[in-house]
């Protein structure tokens, strides 16, 4: 089986951060862009490479970096969702608490 980069990317952050960052530092796209992080990077995990961190996926997963100073936050949406990003409602995927990691 090849592994991608991407993926190996993906479980190296994830599985480096530890539960009490992930447990107590959660966010909606739209907080963590309105405490001034900016977009670093983004990335798409292919079904294959998303099904292989959490085998309940069922579409590709969109990876989004930020930055403000030293600190680093990622979000995760699944691919329909991010196209959804631009909608107007409150509860649409930019708005969606707990869709950020923060450390």
């Amino acid at each position: 089986m090849r592994i991608s980069a991407r993926l190996l990317f993906a479980i190296a952050f994830i599985g480096g951060m530890d539960n009490a960052a992930l447990a107590g530092s959660r966010a909606s796209l739209a907080d963590v862009l309105g405490q001034g992080y900016e977009v670093k990077a983004t990335s798409t995990l292919s079904l294959a490479d998303a099904k292989a961190i959490n085998e309940t996926n069922t579409t590709p997963t969109i990876l989004v970096t930020l930055q403000k100073g030293s600190s680093i936050a990622v979000c995760t949406f699944g691919a329909p969702f991010w196209e959804l990003i631009a909608t107007s409602k409150k509860d649409d995927p930019l708005h969606t608490p707990d869709r950020c990691d923060v450390t």
